[in-house]
């Protein structure tokens, strides 16, 4: 009986006036640009990147949620004037919510394009532009109704006798953002704003949809890599990141400490880099998040596990959540020749 009332709950939740559709968050957010801002497409330390997570939370009542993203981004040969980088991107997004399986998917592509803002290269600009499609689909055979009980438990073969609305409904959706990044000797610093779902789409399972629009997530992200002194083999990355979706804030902030086993050559590019980081984070509230990374000449795999404080491990028995992160950089490289022209980004 307990599941039954949690699953119409959820499926109320679902589809209420209070709960428009929440993105899913990762905690190696860092690790997956496209989903926290636009302009970040083909803004990175290599010629393309591909990037694969998977998350799944296991501190919610009953079934876990699942979530995953799948992105490529490149760096466009493109010299339309001096100084100018252009990216191009393309992710896949999937969030798979409990027992309903409410399942929220989403394929977007992503063009971004920016100026260096002075001679040296150092300070630059971008723009990112983000269009997709998005999917909200519901199971309703996992779901138990009033007609089904039989005394001792539902009969899940027997008529619902429900009107239920539409299992799937497919919506066009618009994101944009604008960043900026500092490459200096001892530090790269980049931050930016996002917004997401900038047109509100439509994206409710109800027959009349009225004011049941997806509410716009704004982001705002910043991350630095800073080295005490140069051809240092230990780094920090402080970054953060602040998303706001309707009335949800959700708040990450945290510091990766980088340690490089083998230091790339900057000139030439022949010797790779090969780091290991250990990252420790606090979502506001909610979790406090531990992680490892490793970097084997532009391949990166790692993990993290997020540990939840607060009442809510009364529920959950103390269960966490695991996210896992497979990467590959093509042509990663650190220095002033890392970004695939004699000197920067922007150019093959």
């Amino acid at each position: 009986m307990r599941r039954s009332v949690y699953i119409l709950g959820l499926l109320a939740i679902a589809l209420g006036t209070k709960a428009q559709g929440i993105d899913p968050e990762f905690s190696l957010y860092n690790y997956q640009p496209l989903t926290i801002n636009p302009a970040l497409a083909g803004n990175s330390e290599a010629k393309w990147s591909l990037n694969l997570s998977a998350r799944e939370q296991n501190y919610v009542i009953s079934q876990p949620y699942r979530s995953g993203v799948a992105s490529f981004d490149i760096n466009l040969p493109i010299n339309a004037w001096a100084g100018n980088i252009w990216g191009f991107g393309f992710n896949v997004v999937n969030d798979d919510q409990g027992d309903v399986r409410l399942v929220n998917r989403s394929y977007n592509v992503t063009f971004s394009v920016g100026q260096y803002l002075d001679p040296r290269q150092q300070h630059s600009l971008s723009v990112g532009f983000q269009g997709g499609l998005g999917q909200r689909a519901i199971d309703y055979t996992s779901v138990y109704w009033d007609n089904q009980w039989v005394g001792e438990g539902f009969a899940l073969y027997l008529p619902s006798g429900e009107n239920l609305p539409t299992d799937v409904k497919s919506y066009f959706d618009l994101s944009t953002g604008i960043q900026y990044s500092f490459d200096g000797d001892l530090a790269d610093i980049t931050m930016g704003y996002g917004m997401f779902h900038a047109n509100t789409p439509d994206h409710s399972l109800y027959i009349d949809s009225a004011n049941f629009d997806l509410d716009r997530r704004h982001t705002i992200h910043f991350n630095m890599e800073h080295r005490l002194r140069k051809d240092n083999l230990f780094a920090m990355r402080p970054s953060f990141l602040i998303t706001r979706q309707g009335k949800t804030n959700n708040v990450i902030f945290g510091n990766d400490f980088v340690f490089y086993f083998n230091e790339p050559t900057r000139t030439t590019g022949k010797r790779k880099e090969y780091s290991m980081s250990l990252g420790l984070f606090h979502r506001w509230q909610k979790d406090v998040i531990g992680s490892i990374m490793f970097n084997l000449a532009g391949f990166s795999i790692g993990s993290s596990y997020d540990v939840s404080v607060g009442n809510i491990n009364k529920l959950n028995g103390y269960q966490g959540a695991w996210e896992v992160f497979v990467g590959y950089k093509a042509g990663f490289r650190k220095g002033s020749n890392s970004r695939y022209m004699p000197h920067k980004k922007g150019r093959l």
